[in-house]
């Protein structure tokens, strides 16, 4: 979002944000990788193929944890579309957020670890942790993004407050899969796999929402 003044581009400051944003997604996506670079090479005398297969935890964990960051970036955007004006608080809702998506790589790195292990139940813990905090700073962002009134006027009110709500539903069905460890880690991992397939897709579920709760609904905020 950019406009001319005296023959420059003047860029809106969500622009610089989003654009730092981007970066810090990108640099998250590429720590994840090291450790499979790691994990994919063979000692010595050491048959690939056989080797390859038997780090296949590695793999598994990379896709968990990309799937995460990826899943994150879409919501990132979509929250980010309609905002129109920006202040001190925003940002910092914004880079708490980003922190916690460059810490992925850590819990992603303990479950390839130990996702065969008795201690597989803890390292699915710990990256439930991280991803509540995550859900919960979308929620919050939507949230202060609709108090402070920054987003667009024009931007559909009921797909607003559809959307902060669809992110209250993901900090609590977080909480349910982190219960879920206690009890089945494939059980955590298949509410987990769930909750991405839902959020993969943020302005559908929204609109549903919104379908749902009544556009005319009068709430305060989003």
């Amino acid at each position: 979002m950019s406009r001319r003044e005296g023959g420059r581009a003047i860029f809106h400051p969500r622009d610089r944000l989003v654009g730092l944003s981007d970066g810090v997604f990108a640099v998250a996506i590429t720590l994840l990788s090291i450790d499979v670079v790691a994990k994919g090479t063979a000692g010595g005398g050491e048959d690939l193929a056989a080797h390859l297969l038997s780090e296949w935890p590695a793999f598994a964990a990379y896709l968990f944890g990309f799937l995460t960051i990826l899943v994150c970036w879409i919501n990132h955007q979509v929250v980010y579309e309609h905002v129109t004006r920006m202040d001190t608080g925003l940002v910092w809702i914004n880079g708490l957020q980003l922190a916690l998506v460059a810490l992925v790589p850590f819990p992603t790195a303990l479950l390839a670890e130990h996702l065969l292990d008795a201690d597989a139940g803890v390292a699915f813990a710990i990256y439930g942790v991280t991803f509540l905090l995550i859900a919960f700073s979308f929620w919050a962002t939507a949230r202060y993004i609709g108090w402070r009134g920054l987003a667009d006027e024009h931007s559909d009110p009921g797909v607003d407050r559809g959307l902060t709500r669809c992110y209250a539903i993901s900090v609590a069905w977080t909480v349910l899969c982190l219960a879920l460890c206690a009890v089945s880690v494939i059980a955590a991992i298949a509410g987990w796999a769930l909750m991405f397939i839902v959020f993969a897709f943020p302005l559908q579920f929204a609109h549903w929402m919104r379908d749902r709760i009544g556009a005319g609904e009068v709430t305060p905020g989003r």
